[in-house]
């Protein structure tokens, strides 16, 4: 029933939302937009923070299982090649490589999927990714680490590495790894770097691309309290994210885990961060742009004010297809 009900939605113009639909108040003098708006209004409401923890598995697979029948990314115009590698002691964490039709750079990309730690699986972002690996005519690597409450911090940043590991072991030299993620997922790529920029900082990766990254588990900045609800993702959940995911008086303080508490003097990567005007991780994002900035690195942000946490997967929405194009267009002068 649902199926249908996106498929006659995505039937409707674009301009038919920005006359018949009431808009939402503008926010730093921008309006959100419709037809976003109008796709956000028809998801289903979960209260993920009232569950406990023995159910959230259950649920997880009703998500995932959901994600993946909605279809919300626009297909790739030509057959992407994936093949499934199974890595760790007892062969059980997928890493799926794509290989789009067409691949114009020595270069390789490490994906990691978003939803707060807790959600999502290399399958929701299997569309996602092929349409990233087509336009970007790069091959890819999309990693299905372990996921909170069952496996809690660092267990999902030790997937990572091993992923990357991987990389190097399988002919791909440091300097050849780009990594790439959206929340949770663009995290786990800063994350990584953090680890290796303290451990082993002649391993560091090309570039990161860091689309709307988590970063402050304290939640407090203002775009958290602005737009708190209403907006697809809220406070709330992210507040429940960081908790399950293991939050704790230690770990907040350490930069691997909290990425705005940075402090080394040593170069990062090219950086990329995405940021969504209708986001709560808004100014987050921005900040550790800002710092990044501030110790000299080579950063980048690109901000789409009327856009929210989600819109990277979301490209069969117009204006969500014209904002992936162009930061597209962007990470690929770094590739």
């Amino acid at each position: 029933m649902r199926s249908m009900l996106l498929k006659f939605f995505f039937l409707i113009p674009p301009w038919f939302f920005n006359i018949f639909m009431k808009k939402k108040p503008p926010y730093r003098g921008h309006i959100f937009d419709q037809q976003s708006q109008a796709l956000i209004s028809l998801q289903p409401s979960i209260d993920l923070t009232s569950l406990p923890d023995n159910e959230i598995s259950d649920v997880r697979k009703l998500i995932i299982e959901n994600r993946i029948k909605s279809k919300l990314s626009k297909s790739t115009k030509n057959p992407v090649i994936k093949i499934d590698h199974m890595m760790g002691k007892d062969e059980n964490i997928l890493l799926r490589e794509y290989n789009p039709s067409s691949i114009n750079s020595d270069k390789v990309v490490l994906f990691f999927h978003g939803g707060g730690y807790v959600l999502n699986s290399v399958e929701t972002h299997d569309d996602t990714v092929s349409y990233m690996a087509e336009k970007l005519q790069t091959r890819f690597f999309s990693l299905e680490y372990r996921l909170s409450p069952e496996n809690k911090y660092p267990d999902s940043l030790n997937d990572a590495l091993m992923a990357y590991e991987w990389l190097e072991k399988n002919g791909y030299t440091s300097d050849n790894i780009s990594l790439c993620g959206d929340s949770a997922g663009a995290h786990l790529a800063a994350s990584l770097v953090h680890k290796l920029i303290t451990e082993n900082s002649d391993r560091l990766p090309d570039s990161q691309f860091l689309i709307y990254p988590m970063c402050d588990p304290s939640c407090k900045s203002e775009s958290y309290d602005d737009l708190a609800e209403g907006y697809l993702l809220t406070k709330k959940t992210m507040v429940w994210f960081w908790e399950k995911f293991g939050k704790n008086e230690d770990n907040i303080k350490d930069h691997v885990f909290n990425l705005l508490k940075l402090d080394t003097d040593l170069a990062m990567p090219s950086t990329i961060i995405i940021t969504a005007g209708f986001d709560p991780l808004c100014d987050d994002g921005e900040k550790y742009a800002y710092l990044l900035h501030e110790k000299g690195d080579k950063v980048k942000q690109l901000h789409y004010p009327n856009m929210f946490h989600g819109f990277a997967s979301a490209t069969r929405i117009k204006a969500a297809q014209i904002a992936v194009d162009d930061f597209l267009s962007e990470y690929k002068k770094i590739l």
